[in-house]
């Protein structure tokens, strides 16, 4: 399954899971910087908005940026910053909390795309080609960092500090199995 289709059936487990237990799409904070398109019409209620993700029409040329950075990015990373425009992806597995890099609308692809190997790049001694994509949440400590592995497209959660590294699986499957939570 690409990692378009295994997007999309995550945003449809999502506004269901919004649907049955809040009647509404998924909600966050209202934000200046939230593009419009993203809203759903009349929805600031409270100072929050409900939100729906929207399909990429657009291709991104990554050639020039691998150029720069030395590498070929994995088809399934380049995927998930090109399928859908998002505010919020979070999820449980085996009950710990991954809360994932969000693609708002209208920001540059190739911009988030560098900032996330940059940082996942730069937090490790060993010379380490991947991308930060997220926190996680691991039994109560909450400082884990979501990376995924630039050659396999593989997920772990790497608590800095203590060094404590958990390996979750290849990224596509890691997302078709959270449960989506608020």
């Amino acid at each position: 399954m690409s990692m378009k289709n295994t997007l999309e059936i995550y945003f449809q487990k999502q506004r269901e899971y919004w649907q049955e237990k809040y009647q509404t799409f998924p909600q966050m904070p209202y934000s200046k910087a939230i593009d419009e398109r993203m809203i759903v019409k009349d929805s600031l209620k409270d100072g929050y908005i409900q939100w729906q993700p929207i399909h990429q029409n657009n291709t991104v040329d990554f050639t020039a940026l691998e150029r720069k950075l030395n590498i070929s990015i994995h088809p399934r990373i380049k995927e998930y910053f090109t399928s859908f425009w998002f505010l919020s992806m979070v999820g449980t597995i085996k009950g710990n909390i991954l809360r994932f890099t969000a693609v708002p609308y209208g920001i540059s692809i190739i911009d988030l795309v560098n900032e996330s190997y940059r940082w996942g790049s730069t937090n490790f001694v060993e010379n380490k080609k991947q991308f930060e994509f997220g926190f996680a949440k691991i039994g109560n400590d909450d400082s884990y960092l979501l990376y995924v592995d630039n050659d396999t497209a593989s997920i772990r959660c790497i608590q800095l500090e203590e060094n404590i590294e958990l390996h979750l699986g290849d990224l596509d499957k890691v997302i078709s199995k959270m449960e989506v939570i608020r």
